[in-house]
């Protein structure tokens, strides 16, 4: 839907010029806040230092805005992120559980939220660090959007 303060262009007029609209960020469409939702990855049970490549989130019926990552584990693991139906990975590599995954009370917050289209996947290539047996189940929060 067209945004209603910039009436699609993306830039209105202000005293120092033309500017990006503050409504839509510059995108000319009106800001979907979509509908609360979590993808849930897990329990993922992996044995003393296993890697397990491409496991499958499938995302259902709409399209899903990605916002916050939280994550819960019996041990420290490392992982990366791939949008299935680009191949895009969000990493070079796989990244330490400490430095990309908040918790349910502090998940983290993406410094730019990523749409997953509908019915396509978030694969996830993950290694336990621990040593030992680990569980692990990923969290990724955010909103369906209306399509």
């Amino acid at each position: 839907m067209q945004c209603t303060s910039c009436r699609g262009a993306g830039r209105v007029q202000t005293q120092q010029g033309p500017q990006r609209c503050g409504m839509c960020d510059g995108t000319g469409s009106e800001y979907d806040p979509g509908r609360y939702y979590i993808y849930e990855a897990g329990p993922i049970v992996l044995t003393g230092l296993q890697a397990i490549n491409s496991y499958s989130v499938q995302i259902l019926n709409y399209t899903f805005r990605w916002r916050f990552a939280a994550a819960v584990s019996t041990g420290a693991f490392a992982a990366q992120i791939i949008d299935g139906s680009s191949q895009r990975p969000f990493s070079n590599q796989q990244v330490h559980s400490s430095n990309l995954w908040g918790t349910a009370e502090s998940p983290t917050l993406l410094l730019s939220p990523f749409i997953f289209e509908k019915r396509g996947q978030i694969l996830i290539n993950i290694t336990d660090l621990s040593g030992a047996g680990n569980t692990v189940r990923l969290a990724f929060i955010g909103e369906e959007l209306n399509d």
